[in-house]
């Protein structure tokens, strides 16, 4: 390679890195400015519960108990996925990648997702298998994504009047709902594009053409293994149940106003929105909107909607630091095995 582009290419290269860091510097201050200006903002003595006892305990339990059944339930879910590969991996092991990528998606400041940490780990164990677990990982979302839209429709329709008992979440709502309309009906278009293989007759300027060609090999993939992705699809659902529940026990622990229809029913809301590359990982995002909606259609005060959603938070930070044992004992071990097979 002539000198030049070589230069070139290093100074691509530090403009890429320079702008990641810019990109995550900007999260950071995002999330940390959002927490002060909701905490400040909050008069102390609208915080509850006014005092601890056995109640708010036995709750936060439970709501880390649910969290570790959603986790089991993300990974039985995978493992049905990577059967459509015939890559057969251990429930204990998955359950590890996912509990690391946990780790690095809520503990460090990093712009790794915890998807990239499982396909790393997947791939280092299973090299020979390494397109499949890509490709598995992307199903594994599309599913979970799928049945994400699914029920955000149905609660957005079936609660529509009590979203409509306030003007600002209703309107919001409606925008929420329309979205996920709008992304069923791509979903469902892709899925018949597929389903009758039309997908390469589209004009090459056709809009997300690109896109849609990328998912319908993911459609492919779950029509010719029917069975296991509706049983990947049929797994989601407790497990965003477990997922909502465990916030819900989290509001309960401070206040009997939320009951779990309501938390379920604006969960779907929460999840999306905090799930947009605003915040590091949501947080700030997710604190606003826990205490804006709780406010708005529960009643509850502001002080203590922001520490349900911290409390929900923190549980998963917790089985995060569980992943941490996983993910640093994985590191030290390779790093110790590349030692030895250098000094050999």
């Amino acid at each position: 390679m002539p000198e030049s582009e070589a230069d070139g290419a290093r100074d691509a290269e530090r403009s890429h890195r320079r702008s990641a860091a810019l990109k995550l510097g900007l999260r950071i201050f995002v999330s940390a400015a959002l927490l002060v200006v909701l905490i400040v903002k909050i008069p102390g003595d609208t915080v509850e519960p006014k005092d601890t006892g056995a109640g708010t305990l036995t709750f936060f339990i439970g709501a880390l108990a649910l969290t570790l059944a959603g986790f089991v339930l993300s990974a039985w879910r995978w493992q049905r996925v990577l059967a459509i590969f015939n890559v057969h991996v251990p429930l204990r092991t998955l359950l590890g990648y996912y509990l690391a990528g946990q780790f690095v998606g809520n503990v460090l400041p990093s712009t790794i997702g915890g998807d990239v940490v499982r396909v790393i780990f997947l791939m280092q164990d299973h090299p020979e298998n390494k397109t499949e677990g890509l490709l598995s990982v992307a199903v594994d979302r599309l599913l979970a994504v799928l049945v994400l839209v699914i029920m955000g429709l149905l609660f957005a329709w079936m609660r529509s009047d009590w979203f409509a008992s306030s003007f600002a979440v209703g309107h919001l709502m409606k925008w929420f709902a329309i979205t996920l309309f709008v992304m069923a009906v791509a979903l469902v278009a892709s899925f018949v594009l597929t389903s009758r293989h039309l997908v390469t007759l589209l004009p090459r300027r056709f809009p997300f053409r690109r896109q849609i060609i990328k998912l319908s090999r993911i459609w492919q993939l779950c029509l010719e293994n029917r069975r296991e992705a509706f049983l990947g699809t049929i797994y989601t659902i407790p497990m965003l149940l477990a997922y909502f529940t465990a916030f819900c026990f989290a509001a309960k622990a401070f206040t009997n106003k939320v009951s779990f229809w309501d938390m379920t029913s604006i969960m779907p809301l929460v999840t999306a929105i905090s799930s947009l590359p605003i915040s590091l990982n949501g947080i700030g995002v997710r604190e606003a909107l826990f205490e804006e909606l709780l406010a708005q259609l529960c009643g509850v005060s502001r002080g203590t909607g922001l520490l349900i959603s911290i409390a929900g938070m923190t549980v998963y930070l917790l089985w995060g630091l569980v992943g941490g044992f996983f993910y640093l004992g994985r590191i030290t071990s390779r790093y110790r095995a590349s030692r030895e097979t250098a000094g050999k």
